[in-house]
């Protein structure tokens, strides 16, 4: 197990941050790309190389997103609807990973075939928003954090509402 931290800026139109290990050291590069209808996220490992791009559908009802990952591999992300809780998949021909937990308090884990493989949790009392992201499974370091990306999006959507 890992951990993989994330502090974004208070004030922001567009998000620019670095996703950092325990050491403090950039691992990757998040650039949001300003858009008045849809979002696309760029992610870049530290020597320049694309590591995937997360697009957000236009005109659904609930959120989805596509995720294209380098190694030519793709997932989408979508928000299932539900009358009492949040419920957020991300699947793709290799996988299919369940979000559980609370969606509103950002602590949740992320389970393959019932075994976690990661959790994610923010940091309160913290300025700026600041997340842990723990890696059980190497293999899915990349889909966490689009997925934290993904949950991230559309929780400041609901909160502009």
């Amino acid at each position: 197990m890992y951990e993989l931290y994330i502090k974004q800026k208070v004030f922001k139109i567009t998000d620019h941050y670095d996703v950092m290990d325990a050491n403090q050291n950039p691992v990757y590069h998040v650039d949001q790309d300003f858009r008045l209808i849809g979002n696309t996220v760029h992610v870049s490992r530290m020597d320049g190389s694309e590591a995937f791009v997360i697009n957000r559908e236009v005109l659904t009802i609930m959120p989805k997103y596509t995720v294209d990952f380098s190694n030519g591999k793709t997932a989408r992300i979508k928000q299932n609807f539900t009358f009492f809780k949040k419920s957020i998949d991300i699947f793709s021909d290799d996988y299919s990973l369940r979000l559980e937990g609370s969606f509103w308090d950002m602590d949740f884990g992320v389970f393959n075939n019932g075994t976690e493989v990661g959790n994610i949790s923010k940091q309160f009392l913290s300025w700026g928003d600041t997340y842990v992201i723990r890696v059980f499974d190497a293999e899915f370091e990349e889909a966490l954090i689009a997925l934290l990306i993904a949950v991230d999006n559309i929780k400041d959507g609901e909160e502009n509402h």
